[in-house]
């Protein structure tokens, strides 16, 4: 076996998936063995990752031909740092509203937001509450869990923002374009060390804590003010220095975690529990896997729990091939069938950005794998009434 293949097959065994059977989930788990391919073979120790059940590709062309997925955490021992996961700060904040905004006073806030002249840390903000997946939107409460009404009343108003900080963001993708490139049998992986890793460490720091403030005030000039901020979670960026959470969040405490699966459904509100459990490492097939990497007791306390339902790919292939050459990766989608060759009358489809393929977004079966695999339980489901994409 030669060192790309070996380098693939560890890769593999230290992948460990919650994701659905889908055809999202099977490219996204093919694209980070070579991502964490490379990084094993630049590590000295040992490195892992776990999909959940919201795993899926990602949009962003530079993370995934680098070998990255989405809907994940992955760790490490060593005291390195690599760029190419390119975390954004992404995070949701959740608040309860004094009332239902009117749609005509809504709107001239943010018209005015649009022209105003806020200003964070010295960086005037653009608001972007309609770019992408991101958005704000308006919400009342049809289930609340008993627990928690004394922060969500059953007759409550509540409000999402779901978005990143653009302002900044290219202080962390530019970050070292130039230094730490190291070849590898997969291809080139962008890795910082010693006082590089520290900067864009405190680079990362500076950049998250911009990114929860923007939050917090959009929603409070959006709101007139008239709001209590109930989270302001992180569910894509870096949990210490040797930890990144692409599209999950880190659950712990009584944090209340806005899951948003999709426009036509409610956004459920769950608390995080302790996770993996024995049992649950057990029913997956993980237990005797995870002991013989030595990874067994770190796997009961990730603490994942998905931010949303993922991207879901609706086209007809179940054939999945991935060719390498030179650093470069792409990947090769067919049915079997009855036409020329043996393959099915929609053909092949052969690409190297994930970013080209049509989708759509995964629904409850998110909620319930999260409960099934008892990465956290629902606090309250929330009905979504006013949606701004603006």
């Amino acid at each position: 076996m030669g060192e790309r293949q070996s380098l693939l097959k560890e890769a593999k065994r230290r992948i460990f998936s919650l994701a659905p059977r889908d055809l999202a989930a099977a490219l996204a788990i093919e694209n980070m063995a070579w991502g964490l391919g490379k990084m094993l073979h630049v590590l000295e120790e040992e490195a892992f990752c776990v999909f959940t059940p919201d795993c899926t590709i990602t949009r962003n062309t530079g993370r995934w031909q680098s070998g990255f997925g989405y809907g994940c955490l992955i760790r490490w021992r060593d005291d390195l740092i690599f760029p190419e996961m390119r975390p954004n700060g992404c995070g949701m904040v959740l608040a309860r509203l004094d009332e239902m905004p009117d749609e005509k006073g809504l709107f001239e806030r943010v018209s005015a937001l649009s022209s105003s002249e806020l200003v964070i840390d010295g960086t005037p903000i653009r608001p972007d509450f309609g770019k992408g997946n991101h958005f704000f939107e308006f919400y009342t409460s049809t289930e609340v869990s008993p627990e928690v009404e004394g922060r969500m009343p059953q007759d409550g108003v509540y409000a999402i923002l779901h978005c990143s900080a653009p302002e900044r963001k290219h202080l962390i993708y530019d970050a070292f374009p130039d230094e730490g490139w190291v070849k590898t049998p997969l291809g080139m992986v962008h890795v910082l060390e010693g006082g590089s890793a520290r900067e864009y460490l405190r680079l990362w720091r500076d950049f998250e804590g911009f990114c929860k403030k923007r939050r917090e005030l959009l929603m409070r000039e959006v709101a007139d003010g008239r709001c209590a901020i109930l989270s302001n979670e992180t569910h894509q960026g870096l949990f210490g220095a040797k930890e990144m959470r692409l599209g999950c969040y880190r659950a712990s405490g009584g944090s209340l975690l806005p899951v948003a699966l999709r426009w036509d459904l409610p956004v459920y509100v769950m608390r995080g529990r302790e996770n993996l459990s024995p049992e649950i490492l057990e029913k997956l097939g993980f237990q005797r896997r995870a002991e013989k990497l030595g990874l067994a007791e770190e796997l009961e306390h990730i603490n994942i729990l998905p931010h949303g339902g993922g991207y879901r790919l609706p086209i007809p292939y179940t054939q999945l091939k991935v060719h390498g050459s030179d650093g470069m990766r792409y990947f090769s989608l067919q049915e079997p069938g009855d036409g020329e060759g043996g393959i099915s009358r929609y053909g092949r489809i052969i690409f190297t950005s994930a970013r080209e393929l049509p989708y759509d977004y995964r629904g409850k079966k998110v909620i319930r794998k999260t409960i099934e695999y008892k990465l956290g339980e629902p606090a309250a489901k929330l009905q979504p009434r006013i949606t701004l994409k603006v």
